[in-house]
């Protein structure tokens, strides 16, 4: 399902805040699991949020989802080293 699809399925949601919540998870995990077989979520977010541009008159559940695509589009920060062999050798008092 595209992403675009979901999010127009979203509109509908009725319920409580948790219900839409939910329904977001929900469709940020049908879109992330549907993604074709060896792409880069990080890309694929990027190139799907300016599908969405001007979505103020959105329903809650919708919103949560474009919020969900925008922390997927952010590339992931880099290991940094944490000690290793040197922190285990630095004595502690």
């Amino acid at each position: 399902m595209t992403a675009q699809q979901i999010f127009r399925a979203l509109q509908d949601v009725d319920g409580s805040a948790h219900a839409h919540v939910e329904a977001a998870k929900a469709g940020f995990l049908e879109w992330a699991m549907t993604l074709p077989k060896g792409s880069n979520a990080c890309k694929e977010a990027q190139l799907a949020l300016p599908l969405f541009g001007d979505f103020s008159h959105t329903a809650e559940a919708a919103d949560l989802f474009v919020g969900y695509l925008r922390d997927a589009s952010q590339p992931l920060p880099s290991p940094k080293r944490r000690g290793g062999a040197a922190g285990k050798r630095r004595v502690l008092h």
